[in-house]
């Protein structure tokens, strides 16, 4: 009898979702968008290809990743021929760099359900360590199958594109483009229960 109550403590322990959970990004509901300045009006804009891949769990964020990929050719702020001109030389260049990425290589919490992922940022040919700050919003059972789980995550901070290079600083010495960007995230992602 212990023998068998010392089995099922030892395959809680380890069936427990405390041990890091993967979640698959569900791209249908997820949106990567931004904001930048254009003299007086903010520009928004969008990315719509992109994946990533989502480790996470409040109770261990030792083992909780992040991994994001965006393709910048997907790149969309309603103008084709504005956005012809972002994926040129003058700005991402993205038939030389077509993808950019955040790796995290930690996560710590803050208040509440916020959290910050530290970790490297590539764009173009510029990788630089960043602190992305998120909330979590927690989990719950998907209404179209009871098999899956959702989770909720929202991040909003700024990127400076000069910084990665995506300009040559001439569109903001002119007044016209602004080299702060405004990022925000919101994604949905599924998972077993």
């Amino acid at each position: 009898m212990k023998r068998l109550i010392y089995v099922l403590i030892i395959f809680l322990f380890i069936s427990s979702p405390s041990w890091g959970r993967e979640w698959t990004l569900d791209p249908n509901h997820s949106v990567i968008q931004f904001g930048v300045k254009h003299i007086f009006s903010t520009v928004a804009g969008s990315f719509s290809d992109f994946e990533g891949k989502v480790q996470f769990d409040p109770e261990n964020l030792a083992k909780s990743s992040f991994d994001f990929t965006v393709q910048v050719k997907s790149i969309d702020t309603g103008n084709t021929k504005r956005d012809n001109h972002l994926r040129s030389k003058d700005f991402f260049e993205a038939s030389t760099w077509p993808v950019m990425r955040f790796k995290s290589s930690k996560i710590t919490r803050g208040q509440g359900n916020t959290y910050l992922a530290s970790g490297t940022m590539t764009l173009k040919q510029t990788s630089r360590t960043m602190e992305i700050p998120f909330v979590f919003h927690g989990t719950a059972p998907s209404p179209f199958d009871k098999k899956k789980m959702v989770a909720g995550f929202d991040s909003e901070f700024d990127l400076d594109r000069l910084d990665f290079g995506v300009g040559s600083g001439k569109f903001h010495k002119m007044g016209v483009v602004g080299r702060e960007v405004r990022v925000k995230i919101s994604l949905e992602a599924l998972g077993a229960p």
